[in-house]
């Protein structure tokens, strides 16, 4: 999420600077790869990048032939393929034994200048789907750079020409769409489909966009700071509430998007929390934590952690079992005493490190171990459908 929202925040300055630039997508791969469809890389006139699109193999390639993109304005579809053996010595070095299509567009060419929905998601609490066209065949009037939006409100904008492809576009995203509401994952991968139509074929790149994970952190002790700071490298919004005023100051957590005074024993006013929403009570006053847990364990979070030791969070929840509140299992599920993976973690930095680790997990319905003892591939790819 950190790479688009930094690669839209340029994006944004050039757009208003009125200076073009190439977004690459990755709108389809095979095999084993380092990053999936949706994966973005925005290449400037001097040819300087943000983002990356592997590991650093492709980068290169992908910024020469930006330059005829920026030249002429037409899309561009660039494939690599590294499952020869021989590739490492003679191809692209990736190694990987998989393949990788990348679409090159020139911006802000077009009726419909999806970074700034794309913006909106990243950036906002917003969410919607976007499908692009990355290759057509036989007589449709279809064409790679193509698009179609539909907004949160279920409002959809288009310019893909071919009206077949147009309804199987907007067809796929409302399906899509429905199911936003119901995930926990901090980012949703895109899909490649294939679609048959009355005069030809074409391949459409069909994106679920989430707004970026919210971090509620109750406590501004010395401890939250590297966690509200490693949060923000990850892209997620975070809010940090105290009922200290020497501690709940913003100046403190610039990386925070909200730092709130709380009354003692009570949430701030106006919290919004969601499926996705994650909350670490950290305070260090165990009356203060008391209430914090009490009132968070009704709330729809994904994820809540509670720092110190697990004897103390069995002591927390039967005093609060003494007031008539004992957590379901569904909210036991959500709740993490001690909180953090066990990586040895010691200073500040590592328990932030340790309790993020965590969240990411449990987020992505993972257990935390070595990906050496993982079976299977590392990264769940969806599938590619055809219509």
């Amino acid at each position: 999420m950190k790479d688009l929202q930094t690669i839209l925040g340029r994006a944004r300055v050039l757009d208003e600077a009125g200076v073009p630039y190439v977004l690459a997508t990755v709108v389809q791969t095979s095999g084993s790869v380092y990053r999936g469809p949706g994966t973005r890389m925005l290449i400037e006139a001097d040819l300087q990048s943000l983002g990356t699109i592997s590991g650093g193999c492709l980068e290169g390639d992908v910024r020469e032939n930006a330059q005829a993109v920026l030249a002429d304005g037409q899309p561009r579809l660039l494939h690599y393929d590294a499952t020869a053996e021989d590739d490492i010595l003679w191809g692209t070095g990736l190694g990987c034994s998989g393949t990788v299509d990348v679409l090159l567009e020139r911006l802000p060419d077009g009726p419909l200048h999806y970074p700034t929905f794309l913006h909106g998601c990243a950036l906002e609490n917003r969410h919607g789907v976007l499908v692009t066209v990355f290759a057509t065949e036989g007589e449709t009037n279809a064409a790679p750079g193509q698009h179609l939006i539909l907004d949160e409100r279920e409002n959809a904008r288009a310019d893909i020409a071919d009206l077949e492809l147009r309804e199987i576009a907007l067809n796929a995203a409302a399906g899509i769409l429905a199911t936003l509401d119901d995930t926990r994952l901090p980012i949703a991968r895109g899909y490649t489909r294939h679609c048959e139509l009355t005069h030809g074929k074409a391949a459409l790149l069909i994106e679920p966009l989430l707004p970026p994970i919210a971090l509620y952190v109750f406590g501004a002790g010395y401890d939250a700071v590297p966690l509200a700071r490693l949060a923000d490298e990850l892209g997620w919004r975070v809010t940090v509430a105290d009922h200290r005023p020497a501690y709940a100051r913003a100046e403190r957590f610039p990386w925070a998007r909200q730092v709130l005074l709380a009354q003692p024993g009570h949430l701030p006013d106006d919290l919004q929390f969601d499926n996705r929403s994650c909350a670490v009570i950290m305070s260090h006053n165990y009356l203060q934590d008391q209430a914090l847990l009490r009132d968070l364990l009704d709330a729809p979070l994904a994820y809540l952690g509670v720092l110190g030791p697990h004897q103390r969070t069995q002591r927390l929840l039967a005093d609060i079992k003494k007031e008539g509140i004992a957590p379901s299992d569904e909210q036991a599920a959500r709740l993490f005493s001690p909180v953090g993976l066990d990586i040895g973690a010691e200073t500040a930095e590592e328990i932030a490190l340790s309790i993020l680790s965590e969240i990411q997990a449990a987020l992505t319905g993972r257990q935390g171990g070595s990906l050496r003892n993982h079976p299977g591939p590392i990264h769940d790819r969806p599938t590619t459908p055809s219509t």
